[in-house]
């Protein structure tokens, strides 16, 4: 019975043609992953730092270790914090600090435009919340006028699918001249943006006028997690009420080894791969004729499911990993070629690839 209401809703699935399947990339031209300077391709980080292999638990019982609150340190002073927490991934990092903020009956005013992972968490903290425009300062004033604190305001600092920046300086005035706390994810802007990657917060020195960061390490860093950088108050907070921390496993150190590598290089070849990607995204707009944002996400929009999937598929094709991004990830409408410029593509590829989309 139940095995027969799931093929019903794949059926549907598979009858719009927006069923999802797995697909290898390998042996293609990467315009699709976020791995933006490489780092993920590098057997440097694969030097090994660790005493143990299992974490044996969450961190809140066996799984904890020094190495973990080391680090945490460490990154913190990276990204001019004061305090870091990590999480297994950035998405429970920003579910966890969501939903955990939920317990003090906040209200939330978000980006129409953010990641699922933050929509999934004020959806689990069951607290008001309120979409404003996409990047549109009027419309977020309109909703600050009538939040009842606290709030939050919640953005990306480069939006995962336009590849826009959020325009940090405004908001952080708006939210100051109506007393609400702003929370940024980081996940696209560690790395590309700041001094040795600190990210876009850190580019215009509006550390302590946010409340909150995420900062990934799956993209530009090659490797796996995030954390939440804050107050040392807020870390207290999310060990007390975060619940995708308490109740996980630890990742285990070779993890932490990983991202304290990716980090460490990082700091030395940050400003390189900046300016060979800067140059890059440059000479891709220009070869396609095309104006946008100018970090690394350069999508192409598509009008029609059909036309976005079969561009992709004559893409692959041609030996690129170039992927399609359809409803229900995006709007209808909204369909997409999410092209990724990184600091290892070559001139040489991106003019096939701008012969292959014409």
């Amino acid at each position: 019975m139940t095995t027969a209401i799931l093929n019903e809703h794949l059926m549907k699935r598979k009858q719009l043609k927006l069923i999802r399947i797995l697909s290898s990339s390998e042996g293609l031209v990467d315009f699709a992953s976020t791995d933006y300077f490489g780092f993920a391709r590098s057997l440097e980080l694969l030097e090994s730092r660790m005493d143990r292999i299992g974490s044996t638990g969450s961190r809140l019982l066996t799984g904890n270790h020094p190495r973990f609150e080391e680090l945490e340190e460490k990154i913190a002073r990276f990204h001019q914090a004061e305090s870091c927490l990590l999480y297994n991934t950035g998405y429970t990092a920003n579910l966890g600090l969501i939903a955990a903020l939920g317990s003090i009956e906040p209200t939330f005013i978000y980006d129409l435009d953010i990641h699922v992972s933050m929509i999934d968490g004020i959806c689990l903290s069951k607290a008001k919340s309120f979409a404003f425009r996409h990047n549109d300062l009027n419309s977020l004033e309109w909703r600050l006028k009538g939040a009842k604190p606290p709030i939050f305001v919640i953005v990306e600092s480069i939006y995962s699918v336009s590849g826009d920046f959020a325009p940090l300086k405004e908001l952080v005035g708006l939210c100051l001249r109506y007393g609400a706390e702003l929370i940024v994810d980081e996940a696209h802007a560690t790395g590309v943006c700041g001094k040795d990657g600190r990210g876009c917060v850190s580019e215009w020195g509006l550390e302590e006028q946010v409340f909150a960061r995420m900062h990934s390490f799956s993209k530009t860093l090659g490797s796996h997690g995030g954390c939440i950088l804050g107050s040392q108050a807020l870390k207290d907070y999310l060990i007390n009420f975060s619940r995708p921390f308490i109740y996980t496993v630890a990742m285990p150190l070779s993890a932490l080894s990983l991202i304290e590598a990716g980090y460490e290089k990082l700091a030395r070849e940050a400003h390189v791969h900046q300016q060979q990607l800067r140059d890059l995204v440059s000479y891709f707009q220009k070869r396609l004729g095309i104006t946008g944002p100018q970090g690394p996400i350069q999508p192409i929009w598509i009008n029609g499911v059909e036309e976005a999937r079969s561009l992709s598929e004559k893409l692959r094709n041609e030996g690129f990993d170039v992927r399609a991004l359809l409803p229900p990830t995006v709007k209808r409408g909204k369909e997409c070629l999410r092209i990724v410029v990184h600091s290892f593509n070559q001139e040489e590829e991106i003019d096939r690839l701008a012969e292959a989309l014409k």
